[in-house]
């Protein structure tokens, strides 16, 4: 039984209308939506005192047996949360693998937390928790790997001044320590602070304490799933509502305005209580309780129609359809649609449990797929949703229907590849197998996009992002059996020049050269040529070096005026490094010159764009076109990562001239030196706040690895130090071959060749 809330006050005293305070808000600045105020109890009842439970939302009984937590590894964990997102109904065995999910999720949590991934680390904790519902909490769910997690969540929600679920986690981390030890001591301290914090800070007028104990109630509602807290933030949801009532009521009698600094609260209130309410329970599934809640309190007084009438067919009917549109609903507020003044994390969790409850009743709709894949991915267990999605496709999917999923996974896929998070990306791989399979049907060769062969591509760059080349190079080779492809084989190539082997990457690129769709890709394979270029080059084949060079140059220009502003700026950019290997740096200039112009109009290729011309000014020590470059990054505000990179390469060409810098560098870094990630460490380490060490130790990924050995060759070069020379070679033959820091570790060190431009060719 529930412990029951106070009794309503006479009905003549709840009859509330959002039209009889139009006024009052219009005063403060505020505006009332159109809806009327539904009437929907008469107020004498007082909330409910059972739960009541529909068939997807089931509370363990407290006599049932208990079994082991299952043991779940990374493997098997997509699966088993898929099990337990498809079937809802209370069982023993459900119970153990639900205890063993949330445990390796917490691990997940704390695997990010330690790559320094606070964001990312904190939303895993939340996922593990909301795929808990009241009365299903166990023990043995966290343990020792867990505290780590929840300490990283605790600090950012602590940071963030949400109480609520700050406090929450704090009492499941306080559980974990032994009584009597230091660290459970310490902690107990800091429960007391914040306590004593949240009942000091209740000032001000009523909506003001209200409104605060309400969401800091809901907050530990969400993430402490229990009898107390659900009832907790009920009672607390109660008497905000009421409290706003009872103001309108006597600007009714009287027309006396309430208090200026409780207009906010009051309006929010009375424009969102209802669906505050509602969206507490239904972060559980609970449908049929949040009804009966709103019939019973005054929250129902403030409820609209029409949510009302889709929350009373969830609860009553409760169709796949009914629990649909309450999903379009919530999402739509989770998108920052509406008038609605919702805490977004409520939103979040409400979307959660609405997803899971349609999806358990209808796992075929595609709609009801995708909101639920979304929230799998925004709650960091993203290699589940590729399961979901499947069982939405059937057998035989729609073309824009299989696009639409091979292009949810292919974001899951993209979030992993700044951070190289393969462990991730793998178990995301690993999962999207029967989608691939089926998008290598025969029906839907060459119509997807993206493409299985495009996957494989995305998963190999994760790989080699961490110097997996064994690893990347069949999922290459794999994609390209099923889907070949000019730049394809390029990169296969380029990964073979890198490993040292030279006539394979040579046969490779005369694949891609040979490639029926080659004609209608001549930048493509310019892309190709130049790499036969490097290749011939570097082998001192200085005949085969020119033809390779030439047959790029005539590729290069007769694309310079054909296609999109893209096209165009990656044409001039090719074309400078070919003018540059024939050893014409005016003529680059110039191309690299335009490029920018025509960059300049489209920011979205700018910060690449400067990024290039200030390698090559860094590459051909032109000190005037790297000021330039940074100059026009700084002016056009790309963003803060390409800035501190070129800033990186303005300073290193500075020092090694001896020049007196001209302030950009010290602008850049000073912005960035306070960033928590990777670029504020490179910033530091540039102004002397940390040293070579700190650096390579703050390194997290291969990629981060790689970039601190250059800066740091690179500076030692810049000094005059024999050996940096040795360590740029082994830099330059790094597999990380989109990585722009490689590729100027070989163009410094790259050999001279007395290639001449063809006299019949006219070079702008």
């Amino acid at each position: 039984m529930r412990r029951r809330l106070r009794p309503r006050s006479p009905a003549s005293l709840v009859a509330i209308t959002r039209l009889a305070l139009a006024s009052t808000f219009a005063s403060a600045g505020a505006s009332l939506p159109a809806a009327p105020t539904a009437l929907l109890t008469s107020a004498g009842v007082a909330l409910i005192g059972c739960h009541s439970q529909g068939p997807g939302a089931q509370t363990p009984g407290p006599d049932e047996r208990r079994l082991p937590a299952t043991e779940v590894v990374d493997r098997g964990f997509a699966a088993a949360v898929h099990q337990l997102l498809r079937h809802g109904v209370h069982t023993p065995e459900r119970s153990a693998l639900l205890a063993g999910v949330v445990r390796r999720q917490m691990e997940h949590a704390t695997a990010l937390f330690e790559a320094g991934e606070d964001i990312r680390g904190t939303s895993a904790v939340v996922g593990a928790l909301y795929l808990l519902r009241v009365g299903e909490h166990r023990g043995d769910m966290f343990d020792a790997a867990s505290v780590r997690a929840l300490e990283g969540a605790v600090k950012r929600f602590s940071a963030r001044g949400d109480e609520g679920r700050a406090l929450a986690l704090m009492l499941m981390w306080r559980q974990l320590l032994d009584e009597g030890s230091p660290e459970r001591a310490d902690l107990e301290r800091h429960v007391e602070a914040l306590q004593k914090w949240m009942a000091d800070t209740r000032t001000g007028g009523d909506m003001a304490r209200l409104a605060a104990e309400e969401r800091a109630a809901i907050g530990r509602s969400l993430l402490d799933p229990t009898t107390e807290t659900l009832d907790a933030a009920a009672h607390a949801i109660d008497a905000w509502v009421e409290r706003a009532v009872r103001y309108n009521l006597v600007y009714q009698r009287t027309r006396q305005l309430p208090p200026r600094e409780e207009v906010a609260e009051a309006y929010r209130a009375l424009q969102s209580g209802g669906e505050t309410m509602a969206a507490l329970f239904l972060r559980h599934g609970r449908a049929r309780e949040a009804l009966e809640m709103l019939e019973a309190s005054a929250a129902g007084k403030v409820t609209s129609p029409a949510f009302f009438a889709k929350l009373r067919a969830a609860a009553l009917d409760d169709t796949a359809e009914d629990w649909r549109l309450l999903a379009r609903d919530f999402a739509r507020l989770a998108f920052g649609e509406g008038e609605l003044q919702m805490d977004s994390a409520l939103v979040e969790a409400a979307l959660w449990g609405i997803a899971v409850e349609a999806y358990r009743r209808d796992p075929q709709s595609l709609a009801i797929g995708h909101v639920l894949a979304d929230q799998l991915i925004v709650h960091e267990m993203p290699e589940v949703a590729p399961l979901v999605l499947r069982d939405a496709l059937g057998a035989k999917p729609s073309l824009v229907s299989l696009s639409a999923v091979m292009a949810t996974v292919a974001e899951s896929l993209s979030n992993q590849y700044p951070t190289s998070n393969v462990a991730v990306a793998r178990r995301i791989f690993a999962a999207s197998a029967p989608l691939l399979e089926l998008a290598e049907e025969e029906d839907y060769q060459g119509r997807l996009k993206p493409s299985a062969a495009q996957l494989r591509q995305l998963m190999a760059g994760i790989e080699l992002r961490k110097g997996h080349v064994d690893a990347a190079r069949p999922l290459v080779m794999k994609a390209l059996e099923s889907e070949p492809t000019v730049w394809g084989y390029t990169m296969l190539a380029t990964l073979e020049r890198q490993m040292g082997n030279l006539e394979v990457a040579l046969q490779l690129t005369e694949r891609a050269a040979k490639l029926p769709m080659a004609r209608s890709l001549p930048l493509d394979v310019a892309d190709a040529k130049l790499l036969d270029f490097e290749i011939h080059r570097d082998r001192g084949s200085a005949e085969r070096a020119q033809a390779a060079l030439d047959q790029a140059l005539a590729l290069t220009l007769a694309t310079r005026n054909a296609g999109s502003a893209e096209d165009a700026v990656r044409a001039e950019r090719l074309l400078a490094r070919v003018l540059d290997a024939y050893g014409e740096s005016g003529d680059a200039k110039r191309a690299i010159e335009r490029a920018l112009d025509i960059a300049s109009q489209h920011r979205e290729i700018l910060g690449a764009t400067v990024l290039s011309a200030v390698g090559r000014a860094l590459v051909h020590k032109n000190l005037i076109a790297a000021r330039a470059a940074l100059g026009m990054g700084i002016k056009a505000d790309v963003g803060q990562s390409d800035l501190v990179y070129g800033a990186l390469w303005l300073m290193l060409l500075e020092q090694e001239q001896g020049e007196t810098p001209d302030g950009k560098v010290e602008r850049v870094l000073l912005d960035a030196i306070h960033d928590e990630g990777w670029t504020g460490h490179l910033a530091r380490w540039a102004r002397g706040m940390e040293d070579d060490a700190g650096l390579r130790q703050s390194a997290a990924s291969f990629a981060e690895q790689v970039e601190a050995e250059f800066y740091i060759s690179m500076r030692r070069r810049v000094k005059g130090i024999q050996e940096a020379n040795a360590e740029l070679q082994r830099i330059a033959n790094n597999p990380l071959i989109d990585l722009m820091e490689v590729q100027l570790a070989r163009d410094l060190l790259a050999p001279k060749v007395d290639a001449k431009i063809p006299a019949t060719v006219k070079v702008p």
